[in-house]
């Protein structure tokens, strides 16, 4: 390999983090366009308290890929405040996460339509391979401390984050959501079990 092919630059390393910010950005604005389109749909005089509950669930399903996202951002900032450096391994896991994050405004909208069979199931699917993305970019930075800017705070971030236990809670929603296609996105409650799942794991670790 050329020394070209192989340089990792501290600015190409900022571009990484600028272009994985500006995508999620665009991700974020993308799913608030159904919702925009509603106001075009109204024929006849109306209430905005008619509207909000006419569209209930467009709104419930927008807030809550909102906030999946903005989730999915901020354990990806924090998670990339430890590291200093990248290499071709993390590269091309921030490209699969990218693409989940894409993604997911599109699984969002399958949801909105009642004629897609288990649309839950493929969000929730996209959502877990975004989770699996993010344990694999902090594994690889544990195995690769060159990666990873040395100090307490690194360490103790290492020691309390894996992710692992949140993806196991997302496997579990998508077996419901498979078996049970009507739980919509219920199953994500499960998520709410991650913090003492992950202590637990923690202890057996």
């Amino acid at each position: 390999m050329s020394e070209y092919q192989s340089r990792r630059t501290e600015e190409g390393f900022r571009r990484l983090i600028a272009f994985s910010d500006a995508v999620v950005a665009i991700a974020l604005t993308l799913l608030v366009l159904p919702l925009a389109d509603i106001p075009d749909e109204i024929a006849d005089e109306t209430s905005v308290g008619t509207v909000l509950s006419d569209h209930l669930s467009d709104i419930v399903s927008f807030a809550v890929s909102f906030i999946v996202i903005w989730v999915l951002w901020r354990n990806h900032h924090r998670m990339m405040e430890n590291f200093r450096a990248y290499d071709k391994v993390l590269f091309e896991l921030h490209f699969v996460w990218l693409l989940t994050i894409v993604i997911l405004p599109f699984v969002t909208a399958m949801m909105d339509n009642r004629h897609v069979d288990r649309a839950n199931a493929a969000y929730i699917g996209v959502l877990a391979v975004s989770i699996m993305s993010l344990v694999a970019m902090t594994a690889w930075g544990r195995r690769h401390r060159e990666l990873l800017i040395a100090g307490e705070d690194t360490e103790d971030w290492l020691a309390h984050r894996s992710g692992v236990g949140t993806l196991l809670l997302l496997m579990v929603a998508l077996i419901i959501a498979i078996v049970v296609p009507d739980a919509d996105v219920w199953p994500l409650l499960l998520l709410l079990l991650s913090g003492p799942l992950e202590n637990l794991l923690r202890r057996f670790r």
